[in-house]
């Protein structure tokens, strides 16, 4: 269960992770720790997200804005519905999700390595998001097909 550690973020690490060595050493497995670490995972995150800024915002605020921008934009395109609807769900579904893990990884990167080497295409992670970048734009394009 150590590998759980390394999914918290780098700052959270640094001043938990050895505490949280003895208390899983001490812990059975369970459905419960599991999924109690996954909250704290998840709740280590949000609390990253809203101490790092971008340009004066929060991390968290721009994926707000950058995931509130994307849902106006289908919203207003599924108004448009066309004959293959089946078509159409299927690939804004994986559109959106490749869009999701983009911005992920993305953000993740930049954590990792700071702003301006996760912007270059020389990190594994910022190849990995630019691809998902891609097929986010293949899909969404399938969907504007589709969707007229």
């Amino acid at each position: 269960m150590k590998w759980f550690i390394y999914m918290y973020p780098k700052s959270w690490r640094r001043r938990y992770s050895n505490e949280m060595i003895e208390v899983l050493k001490q812990t059975d497995w369970s459905f419960k720790v599991v999924f109690d670490l996954l909250l704290g995972i998840a709740d280590a995150w949000i609390m990253e997200l809203n101490e790092k800024k971008v340009l004066g915002f929060r991390m968290s605020q721009v994926l707000l804005l950058i995931s509130l921008i994307n849902v106006f934009v289908i919203l207003k395109l599924t108004s448009l519905r066309g004959v293959n609807v089946m078509l159409e769900q299927v690939s804004l579904l994986i559109a959106m999700l490749s869009f999701f893990l983009a911005i992920v990884v993305l953000i993740a990167n930049m954590l990792k390595v700071g702003i301006i080497p996760a912007l270059s295409i020389k990190t594994k992670l910022a190849k990995i998001s630019l691809s998902l970048m891609g097929s986010y734009a293949l899909f969404f394009a399938i969907f504007l097909v589709a969707a007229n």
